[in-house]
């Protein structure tokens, strides 16, 4: 579309080059990009970046001239990407004497004033006619645009030549313009853990889905996750095309968390030029870690007093049990005798702790010269899932007649001697043998050896 607006005065002219108005040439005119010079030329406002400004939206922007002295004339162009933006009006402000925010006084002569939409460009030229020269800032026009998308595009001032009433060149600096409506926003959309509630040691699986909630980049971020303040990992979102999502998947070894209640996060690293931010972070849901529970009760040591003793006589064990869960157990303990029960307890153990039981064994029934498999076993445990150590067994036990300390079916010499020789040691010494020890006081006495004598001549049948 090609729009061409007439000449404001009653004369009608046709120039075809600014010369002809006294107008310098292109080559005799510094334009100046770093001047010291006040005067300039500049789009109003100088950036629009918005992304509100949404496809089939106006916006309207200004060319105005600054602290300029001295004006009578101007050839100015303005061009704009049409695949971006689409002229929809412009409103010319000249002269001051109708627009007072406007340039030159009049009378003023209109030599173009032009726009192109199909190529993206504004021609205007006007000069004053035997008028005062403009000196100040003014409006040289306005002009509405519509967005054709999202995206970004230089307003080009692509030429600018300002000019005395002498066709002199007035120097100036000139500041294009820049449009850009652009989304740029990424956010977390989801973070979903694979369990609520874990054990210490578990690995979390946690799913966050991410978005490029923008317009137009391919965009390239971290994506990092936390419990509470505490990071798990960090992994990078390679460019992620606008309008889509991408699902990410970390891994929470929990080994050195301690048990609590702990608030899952994801954070997204913010863009350059991000218009939203709020998104970048979301806390969603908490995760309860707790130690697994753990019912497990052992029977470490089995430790007879004696491994012969005489039969009616009284014979000690000593048990060692261990509480190797984590929560405290109430459980039975029995002793069996080749499969026999002797004796069985109830026990109450914390977490770590253990504890040795006696048990005694009056021996009145059992059988002379008859080898004993003692085995000590603790009851199962709810929810208990190692119950290979529960039990523990000692072979060794011999069951003998009175006096005979070395079980060879008789009592003579032999044992007597044996006695005597470790008689008067006690308990911890060296020559101390607690099958000697016929009382059970942890000495080795005279009533020991008494005790054997009194059976001496005894031959088993």
């Amino acid at each position: 579309m090609r729009l061409a607006v007439g000449v404001l005065m009653v004369l009608s002219l046709t120039l075809t080059s600014p010369l002809t108005l006294g107008f310098p040439l292109r080559s005799e005119i510094q334009r100046m990009t770093t001047s010291t010079s006040l005067s300039r030329v500049y789009v109003d406002p100088s950036n629009i970046t918005d992304p509100t400004i949404a496809p089939s939206e106006n916006f309207t922007i200004e060319v105005k001239i600054s602290n300029v002295t001295e004006l009578y004339g101007f050839d100015i162009q303005l061009s704009w990407n049409t695949s971006m933006l689409n002229y929809t009006s412009h409103l010319v402000k000249i002269p001051v004497e109708t627009y007072p925010d406007g340039v030159l006084h009049q009378p003023i002569l209109q030599v173009k004033n032009e726009v192109n939409a199909s190529t993206g460009t504004y021609i205007i030229v006007y000069s004053s006619l035997q008028a005062p020269s403009f000196n100040g800032s003014g409006i040289v026009f306005e002009m509405t645009f519509t967005a054709l998308g999202y995206g970004e595009c230089a307003l080009d001032i692509s030429n600018s030549d300002l000019s005395n009433r002498k066709g002199q060149p007035i120097e100036h600096t000139v500041e294009d313009g820049y449009f850009n409506n652009a989304y740029y926003d990424v956010a977390v959309c989801s973070i979903v853990p694979s369990a609520l509630n874990a054990y210490i040691g578990d690995t979390v699986n946690i799913t966050v889905v991410v978005l490029n909630n923008g317009t137009t980049r391919h965009e390239t971020f971290n994506v990092s996750v936390f419990y509470d303040d505490v990071l798990i990992d960090l992994k990078t979102v390679l460019a992620l095309p606008p309008s889509e999502e991408e699902t990410i998947t970390f891994y929470w070894n929990t080994s050195d968390t301690s048990p609590g209640n702990y608030t899952l996060s994801a954070n997204a690293s913010i863009l350059t030029s991000e218009y939203e931010t709020s998104n970048n972070r979301l806390d969603d849901g908490v995760i309860t870690l707790t130690v697994e529970p753990n019912h497990d009760i052992a029977i470490t040591s089995m430790i007879p007093l004696k491994t012969v003793v005489f039969e009616g006589y009284c014979f000690s064990l000593n048990v060692t049990l261990e509480n190797q869960g984590n929560f405290p157990e109430t459980f039975n303990v029995t002793l069996y005798a080749n499969n026999n029960p002797l004796n069985s307890t109830q026990i109450t153990l914390d977490a770590g702790y253990s504890r040795t039981l006696v048990f005694s064994w009056e021996t009145v029934d059992a059988i002379e010269y008859e080898d004993y498999v003692l085995n000590a076993t603790a009851d199962e445990v709810n929810g208990e899932n190692d119950t290979s150590d529960n039990s523990l067994s000692f072979a060794g036990l011999i069951i003998v007649h009175p006096g005979d300390i070395d079980g060879d079916h008789d009592v003579d010499i032999f044992d007597i001697v044996q006695v005597a020789l470790a008689y008067g040691s006690k308990k911890g010494d060296q020559t101390y043998n607690a099958n000697f020890d016929i009382d059970c006081n942890g000495n080795i006495d005279i009533f020991d050896i008494v005790g054997i004598a009194s059976f001496y001549g005894y031959r088993a049948p």
